[in-house]
C-alpha cells in the first residue's frame, strides 16, 4: 500500500486532525496559540478581566474609574508521543496501515490529556446547583444550570457544558419517554444529547471528582473575624481573597474545589443590584488542614467579598463588581456542601470565555526533520520530529505540544448536579 504520509509537513498536519477530532473540552473553551510566549519570558502571559460598570442617574457628568484585572496563565504543559521503528519493523509490518492506525491512537492519547487537564478548570466555579454526587436525571435538573447562568449575569452566548455518560443516559431516557419525535429522536436514538436550552451539552468520559475534606458539614466552622470584605480594586489581579474561619476539629481538612455559604450573605445581581434568593458560594482554591485550635487562616477562596455600597472612594467599583449583599458576621455559621469525604463529581455549564487555553510554539530542531501545525480554532499547536539513530537503527517519530489552560473568570460558570429520585 502506497505512503500517503511523504512529508513532515504532512505528518504535523495530520496528527493535528486527529486530535482535534478527538477532543471535547479543548473544542468548549477560548483556545488560543501565542508565538511570543517563551523561555525568556518565563512561559507566562497576561489574560486581562474586563472593567464593569454602573449605570447613572441624568445627565450630569459622575466619570468611574476603569478597574481592569488581570490573571496570570503558565504554559508549561509539556506532552509528546515518541514512536521508534527498526529497520525490520519498516520492512515487515510498518505499512500505511499500521502508520495510520499508529497516529490515530497517539492522537488520541494527546487530546485525551488536553481534555483531562481542562476537567481540572472546572473545579473553580464557585457556583453549584444540585445536590452534589447526585446524577442529573431529567432535562430540567440540567436547565437549572442555565437559569443560574442567567442569573449571574453571563451573557447568553457560547454556552457549552459537560455532563458524564451516566447523566446523558438519564437524558436520553427522559426524553425517549415523552413525546418527542422528528430530529430530536433521530438524534437520540444516535447516541446525540439533543439541543435542550441556549447550552451545548456533551457527554465526556473524564468527568473529575472533588472529594470532600474530613470538615463536619455544617455545625462547626465559623467566620473568624468581622470586616472579611475587601474593595475590588485591591484584588483585581488576584484569583482569590484570603478568608480566615475557625470553629472546624483540630486537624480537620477542607479540599480543593470544595464550596460553601456564609449565614445570611446572599448573592446579588451586580447588574440590577437586586439580592438573588440564595447563599453566596465561595469554592476554596487549596487544600488545607486546621490548626491545633481548629483555625484556617489565610485560606484562598473565590470570589472576592465585594459588598455593594461599600468603599467609600470606591463604591461604584465595588457596585459593579459586587459579589454579596451583606458583610459576613463575626462568627455567622459556615456551611460545606457535602458530607464529610463524599465524592462529588464536577459537571459544570459556561461560557466559552471562562476557560482559556493557551499553546505555544517550541523551538525549530537544529538537526534531523521537522515541520509544524497550528490550529486556528483550538489553538494547539504540534510539532513533529523524525530522525534515525545511527547506534540502534531506530527511525523516530515524535509529536510534541506545550500548552497551558486556567479559569480566568469563574463567575462565567456554575457546577450542575442532579437531584435524589
Amino acid at each position: 500500500m502506497a505512503n500517503t504520509f511523504l512529508n513532515a509537513k504532512e505528518y504535523a498536519n495530520v496528527m493535528l486532525l486527529l486530535l482535534k477530532n478527538n477532543l471535547v473540552m479543548g473544542r468548549l473553551v477560548d483556545g488560543r496559540f501565542n508565538n511570543k510566549v517563551t523561555d525568556q519570558n518565563g512561559l507566562t502571559i497576561h489574560v486581562k478581566r474586563p472593567p464593569q460598570f454602573i449605570a447613572k442617574d441624568g445627565p450630569t457628568l459622575a466619570e468611574q474609574a476603569i478597574a481592569t484585572g488581570s490573571t496570570a496563565l503558565t504554559v508549561d504543559r509539556y506532552r509528546n508521543v515518541h514512536i521508534a521503528v527498526t529497520d525490520l519493523e519498516a520492512v515487515q509490518s510498518w505499512n500505511q496501515l499500521m502508520r495510520s492506525e499508529t497516529m490515530k491512537s497517539a492522537a488520541s492519547t494527546l487530546a485525551h490529556d488536553v481534555d483531562l487537564y481542562l476537567h481540572e478548570m472546572l473545579k473553580f466555579f464557585p457556583s453549584h446547583v444540585g445536590t452534589p454526587g447526585e446524577t442529573i436525571k431529567t432535562p430540567g435538573q440540567f436547565l437549572s444550570a442555565h437559569t443560574r447562568l442567567m442569573e449571574q449575569s453571563v451573557p447568553n452566548t457560547d454556552l457549552n457544558a459537560v455532563i458524564s455518560y451516566g447523566d446523558a443516559e438519564n437524558i436520553r431516557a427522559s426524553l425517549l419517554a415523552g413525546n418527542i419525535s422528528g430530529v430530536n429522536r433521530t438524534a437520540l436514538e444516535r447516541t446525540k444529547i439533543p439541543l435542550m436550552s441556549e447550552i451545548d451539552a456533551y457527554a465526556s468520559q473524564h468527568i473529575k471528582s472533588v472529594v470532600a475534606g474530613t470538615r463536619a458539614a455544617s455545625g462547626a466552622a465559623v467566620v473568624n473575624g468581622a470586616a472579611q470584605n475587601v474593595n475590588y480594586v485591591t484584588v483585581k489581579d488576584l484569583d482569590y481573597q484570603e478568608f480566615d474561619m475557625d470553629g472546624l476539629a483540630a486537624g480537620a481538612t477542607v479540599k480543593k474545589g470544595e464550596i460553601f455559604t456564609i449565614a445570611d450573605v446572599y448573592a446579588i445581581n451586580n447588574r440590577s443590584g437586586e439580592t438573588l434568593p440564595y447563599l453566596r458560594q465561595f469554592v476554596v482554591m487549596e487544600d488545607y488542614t486546621a490548626d491545633g485550635t481548629g483555625a484556617i487562616d489565610n485560606m484562598k477562596i473565590y470570589p472576592p467579598i465585594v459588598v455593594a455600597g461599600t468603599g467609600g472612594g470606591e463604591a461604584d467599583t465595588n457596585q459593579a463588581f459586587a459579589t454579596v449583599d451583606s458583610v459576613p458576621a463575626d462568627g455567622a455559621a459556615i456551611t460545606f456542601m457535602g458530607a464529610a469525604g463524599l465524592v462529588m463529581p464536577v459537571r459544570a455549564a459556561w461560557q466559552k470565555q471562562a476557560i482559556q487555553l493557551v499553546s505555544a510554539r517550541l523551538e525549530t530542531p537544529m538537526s534531523d526533520t521537522s515541520s509544524f501545525a497550528t490550529d486556528p480554532e483550538t489553538g494547539i499547536s504540534i510539532r513533529y520530529w523524525r530522525g534515525s539513530d545511527i547506534a540502534t537503527g531506530k527511525h523516530i517519530h515524535r509529536w510534541d505540544m506545550i500548552y497551558g489552560a486556567k479559569n480566568v473568570d469563574p463567575r462565567l460558570g456554575t457546577r450542575i448536579s442532579g437531584l435524589p429520585a
